[in-house]
This record gives structure tokens, C-alpha cells and sequence, in this order.
């Protein structure tokens, strides 16, 4: 558990931040769900003062397991090829 604001803020500095996952409510939209249900709890957290028994546990260690920094490719996308914009003569 974080002892104070400052330490919270400090472990989303070295996590939640670098997260392609984590978004604040300013970059979300109405549509938009939340990727990371650990971001989503710790700033909860600086509203009612409370954590989950299940973000404690990933709190006490000084990085996220789930951090991704870098976004996964998508299959789908990936494996298309690029259309070409003009026809290659013969």
C-alpha cells in the first residue's frame, strides 16, 4: 500500500505511464473502456483511499507485471500486404 500521494504518484510514473493500456480520462472517450483494470483501481484509490487486496499485491513488487510498453501487433493487420497505388506495367 502507498504510504502517501507522492509514492502513488511515483510507482504510475515508473508504470502505469509507460503503459500503452493506461489512459487518463482526458484522453478517453465515451466509448472508450479501460485496458488496465490496475490503472483504473489506483486512481480510484486517490479518490475513496482504498486498494484492493489484488492491486496491494501488485503494488508491493516496484514494477507492474503487466506493464506493455510497446502495443502488440495486430494479426489481423499485420500479415496484409500493402495496396499499391499504381499498376506495375508489363
Amino acid at each position: 500500500m502507498f504510504s502517501n500521494g507522492t509514492e502513488a504518484n511515483t510507482w504510475q510514473e515508473n508504470n502505469c505511464w509507460l503503459c500503452w493500456k493506461y489512459k487518463t480520462d482526458q484522453e478517453k472517450t465515451e466509448k472508450e473502456k479501460c485496458r488496465c483494470k490496475t490503472g483504473y483501481e489506483i486512481d480510484l484509490g486517490y479518490i475513496t483511499g482504498e486498494l484492493s487486496e489484488r492491486v496491494t499485491k501488485i503494488i508491493n513488487n516496484e514494477y507492474c507485471r503487466y506493464l506493455q510498453e510497446k502495443r502488440p501487433v495486430n494479426k489481423k493487420t499485420r500479415d496484409k500486404e500493402p495496396m499499391t497505388l499504381f499498376e506495375e506495367e508489363l
